[in-house]
């Protein structure tokens, strides 16, 4: 049995811009650092000893604030230089544009931001400064644009529990590709707080299990919660998370926290050092520490010692400690209460969880290890012993990549499409992306002359914007769009209103060029073909008229919707808005486009529908 670092959560610094309520180091408003806050020069020597364990391993580098640290790119550079996934934990009041594209130059994979209430005044008066909010808000949209990605934290609270899902709901929108819920331990500045009670505790982590598959392309994780697994196999014993690193107590075993003064600690919530790296390396202290020795091979007390569960779920040790001054009595905050001492219950995540899966029970080829080491370090033990498992059942004596595909559930390694697949008919017919019957139909109404037009115009804005399919309502988005910018033109030329007249004087305009003057001949004949049906048509064109944007064109209902904002957010808004929409190829904004553009902005929420 072999233990190996996974996850190392660095606090670099106390150094903090905000003053927030739970802070578990009781950093806030810090000018300077501790004293003994680590140098450069330590921290990259630390790291070069990590390395020896575990190089793959992900460094979380947090506070106090990771950004007020001056040498924060040259420190996120060397971690990821040396192979480790470097991820930012940061309030995100410092992650302007500049900042963000700096951490992605450094090699940095992602960032969480705390958002704690979509409210400003609630999230202000919890972090400790008015405005946090909204430039925690821009700061994930900075990160994002820089191509981080991003991960929304929020603890719960008496005050929040209710915004949770809403919360949920916005991170999602934005584009977060996972959700964290983290929950209080009441240490540090935290000790002042009242935490939820376990009932309420209960509550939400069956609120979390049940959303699991609610959010495509975001998980939703609870942390500091590993009664998580415990709720998880309760209600289906088979749970695919069950067999995964997520939830269960990792202090010790495979995660542990280094302070801003070197302190190696089984997490940030317990603040008992397993040594200093001042006077050790951080190799021996993983590997020799007394402090970690004991949660390898745990002996529990009270509860947790009795329940079937304690190796699959653990039981929060800090709070244990924080609650009984004992880490390895039990957890209060837990309400299952076993009757008498409980078998337990393992897995192949308990089995790698204590040290199990570092070493292959089966030859493996060279490839399968290769394909195997692609995958994110901390799921590689887990994968190795289902896969092998999955061989043994099937008396496989070798492990190959295709036993390894096999063996491994189907969202986790992905499935290729089938080679020589024919496409559907009606994508041959109006190209590569299907339309809808009904989106089909419209343009069968337009000049044969257009037609053609529209279906490879059509064909080129649902790929520009990630369209599956054609729809009536795409159509007519894009119809608008067509309209927004003749309507453009039209005022360069001098136009300040259209009528049927218009097309005549267009005509003369462009006399020198034939072909243009008989496109609008055939559009003019067409439009005196409809008998009475140009009105809306010439009404349409009118509205368009009166946006006086000297950029990019906003129909009159798009500007409704940004005008509803708080005018702190307008102006923010209406910039990422338009960014968004030039990047994807949106040729004007509206109603329609909002919409898309906005649910991937972190300022829907200020400008979202009724």
């Amino acid at each position: 049995m072999s233990f190996v670092p996974f996850v190392i959560s660095w606090n670099i610094t106390s150094r903090c811009n905000l003053a927030c309520e739970h802070c578990y180091i009781d950093a806030g408003m810090r000018q300077q650092g501790v004293p003994e806050e680590l140098s450069t020069g330590k921290i990259v020597e630390t790291l070069a000893d990590i390395a020896k364990i575990n190089s793959g391993a992900v460094l979380i580098f947090t506070g106090g604030e990771p950004l007020a640290r001056p040498d924060i790119f040259d420190i996120c550079a060397k971690a990821a230089s040396l192979g480790f996934v470097v991820v930012l934990g940061t309030n995100g009041t410092l992650l302007t544009p500049k900042t963000a594209k700096k951490l992605k130059e450094a090699g940095v994979s992602g960032v969480g931001v705390s958002i704690d209430s979509l409210e400003e005044k609630s999230h202000d008066l919890f972090r400790g400064r008015a405005g946090s909010l909204q430039e925690s808000i821009a700061g994930l949209a900075a990160a994002r644009e820089a191509g981080l990605e991003i991960q929304v934290q929020t603890t719960p609270t008496r005050g929040n529990l209710n915004e949770l899902p809403a919360i949920a709901a916005w991170a999602h929108k934005i584009g977060a590709a996972a959700f964290n819920i983290f929950f209080l331990v009441c240490t540090g500045r935290g000790q002042k707080m009242t935490d939820i009670t376990p009932q309420e505790y209960e509550e939400t982590l069956r609120w979390a299990t049940s959303i699991q598959n609610s959010y495509s392309g975001m998980m939703v994780r609870p942390k500091c919660a590993p009664h998580f697994k415990r709720i998880l196999h309760q209600q289906n014993p088979e749970h695919p998370l069950l067999s995964t690193y997520i939830a269960a107590c990792r202090a010790g075993t495979q995660y542990c926290r280094i302070d801003p003064a070197g302190n190696v600690t089984p997490c940030p919530y317990m603040d008992v050092s397993a040594g200093d790296i001042i006077s050790k390396s951080f190799t021996d202290i993983w590997n020799d520490s007394p402090v970690f020795a004991k949660y390898r091979d745990p002996v529990y007390e009270g509860k947790c010692g009795l329940c079937k569960y304690r190796l699959i779920c653990g039981g929060c040790r800090a709070r244990a400690f924080a609650t009984n001054g004992n880490d390895m009595g039990e957890d209060n905050w837990c309400i299952y209460e076993p009757e008498t001492q409980e078998e337990a219950i393992t897995s192949i995540d308990t089995f790698a969880k204590f040290g199990g899966g570092s070493e292959s029970s089966i030859p493996w080829t060279e490839e399968a290890d290769a394909f195997l080491r692609k995958i994110p370090v901390f799921a590689q033990s887990i994968v190795r012993l289902a896969t092998e498992k999955y061989a043994k059942e099937r008396d496989i004596k070798e492990i190959t990549t295709e036993v390894l595909k096999a063996a491994a559930p189907a969202d986790r390694f992905g499935r290729a499409r089938i080679p020589g697949a024919d496409k559907p008919k009606q994508e041959e017919e109006t190209g590569g992306i299907p339309w809808d019957d009904d989106a089909k139909q419209r343009p069968q109404n337009a000049p044969d002359f257009v037609r053609p037009g529209i279906f490879k115009l059509m064909q080129k804005r649902a790929k520009e914007r990630g369209k599956k399919r054609i729809t009536t309502e795409f159509l007519s988005e894009i119809r608008d769009e067509s309209m927004m910018l003749v309507t453009k033109r039209m005022q360069k030329f001098g136009y300040e209103d259209i009528d049927m007249k218009s097309w005549n004087t267009a005509k003369e305009k462009f006399a020198k060029l034939p072909g243009k003057v008989e496109t609008i001949s055939g559009i003019v004949d067409f439009l005196n073909s409809r008998d009475g049906k140009n009105e809306a048509i010439i009404k349409k064109f009118k509205s368009f008229f009166t946006d006086d944007s000297k950029t990019m064109g906003w129909t009159e209902g798009a500007r409704e919707r940004l005008n509803k904002a708080p005018s702190p957010f307008r102006p923010m808004a209406k910039e990422a808005v338009e960014k968004y929409a030039r990047e994807h190829g949106y040729k004007m904004i509206t109603e329609e486009a909002i919409e898309e553009a906005m649910s991937k902005m972190p300022f829907s929420k200020f400008i979202s529908k009724p």
